[in-house]
């Protein structure tokens, strides 16, 4: 198996894999800065973490046209 065989390249499920990425990452995180630091977080921070998911499944790059 190589790495071009592992994820997908474009469509739906690569943007759901990315964004279920940055839920898990960021829950990961404030779960343990409220563990090692008492940090406690906001509602900001999580429209910010809502915002960052919603960006990058609307994002839409430019679609290279083969000649």
């Amino acid at each position: 198996m190589i790495k071009q065989e592992l994820g997908p390249k474009e469509g739906k499920l690569k943007k759901g894999l990315i964004v279920l990425a940055i839920v898990i990452a960021s829950a990961l995180l404030i779960i343990l800065l409220e563990e090692k630091t008492d940090f406690k977080h906001t509602k900001k921070l999580t429209f910010v973490i809502a915002f960052a998911c919603i960006a990058v499944w609307l994002y839409q790059p430019n679609k290279k046209e083969k000649a």
